[in-house]
């Protein structure tokens, strides 16, 4: 399916289904259901009935193929997500950690997939969704495809940091941006999806719909019991870190990154773009604040969120980074 904001996009390449190029970059940022985007114009591209909008009709051979995802001309290279399980043997009690990286044998198995004629007389369609997750070599294997395009060949491209994809395999694609929906249309589709506070989790989430649904969602007041201890002068080091520790590391970080971006914009525009629940506490902070002081904890906490999955001691690591926010209370 698609979303509501992603309906006149839909209808401007719908109507240029039969002059396509060979490649579309899907990219915007997070949140915004490009995959979802890619998925459903995929399924009405290989549709054999079109209704008249373009989109499929949910009811052909090729419909049901692709909704039970096994349709012949469709490929999704893609993270696959793993089941942590434990293995036997010596290792017994260890997890596999899922993949980061889509690798060369990836793009390398779709080898077969390319030269053999399509099953419907149809398009062949590949979807790669992360494609900013292409290492080195993957990256390469998939220029070679790209730079001599099959003829009824479609390939889909999904980033949501298209900054990080070679220069070479962006020229070879035709851009399709994905903006931000108007903030109306936004929480009135948050309403209908039963969140609550649909204006903080919008704010919290940057203006992308499916960010302040996954937020509300997972939201047990971690986020505002951390930050009522960070703008309490009267809290210690001690209760913030083993506040953050409860939390995910990346999500912890997440929110003091919005924090000390929040504290920026209060101090040199007068308001917080992300957590408007403390915008009084903002306030005072950003009074006492130094703006080098801000712009040094911001690169600081920009640096952690990068390493933010790795094995590190989440309570030591907290408490490095708490230090400079608790200075300006």
């Amino acid at each position: 399916m698609i979303h509501p904001w992603q309906a006149p996009l839909f209808a401007q390449l719908a109507s240029r289904r039969q002059h396509l190029p060979h490649a579309l970059l899907l990219h915007g940022r997070a949140g915004l259901g490009k995959t979802d985007f890619a998925l459903h114009f995929a399924q009405s591209l290989l549709c054999e009935t079109p209704q008249a909008d373009g989109a499929a009709c949910t009811r052909c051979a090729a419909c049901g193929w692709f909704e039970a995802g096994h349709h012949p001309d469709f490929r999704w290279v893609s993270l696959q997500e793993e089941d942590a399980s434990e293995e036997e043997g010596p290792g017994e009690g260890k997890t596999r950690k899922a993949p980061t990286q889509i690798t060369v044998d990836a793009i390398r198995a779709l080898s077969g997939f390319m030269t053999t004629s399509t099953h419907r007389q149809g398009k062949r369609i590949v979807l790669i969704a992360p494609a900013d997750a292409l290492n080195v070599n993957a990256a390469n294997a998939l220029l070679k495809t790209l730079e001599e395009p099959l003829p009824g060949t479609l390939f889909l491209l999904v980033s949501d940091e298209p900054g990080r994809l070679a220069a070479t395999i962006r020229s070879r694609c035709q851009n399709v941006r994905f903006n931000l929906p108007p903030v109306a249309e936004a929480q009135a589709w948050l309403a209908a999806q039963g969140v609550e506070s649909a204006p903080l989790f919008l704010a919290l989430a940057g203006g992308a719909p499916l960010e302040a649904r996954r937020l509300a969602l997972q939201d047990a007041g971690q986020r505002a019991a951390l930050l009522q201890l960070l703008s309490n002068p009267a809290a210690s080091l001690g209760q913030l870190s083993e506040q953050a520790a409860r939390m995910p590391t990346p999500e912890w970080i997440g929110w003091l990154q919005r924090w000390a971006h929040d504290l920026l914009e209060q101090k040199l525009a007068g308001q917080p773009r992300y957590h408007l629940d403390f915008s009084e506490a903002l306030a005072r902070m950003a009074q006492r604040a130094d703006l080098y002081d801000l712009l040094a904890w911001e690169r600081q906490l920009r640096d952690a969120r990068r390493l933010a999955n790795h094995p590190l001691n989440a309570r030591l690591l907290a408490e490095s980074l708490l230090v400079p926010g608790l200075a300006m209370r």
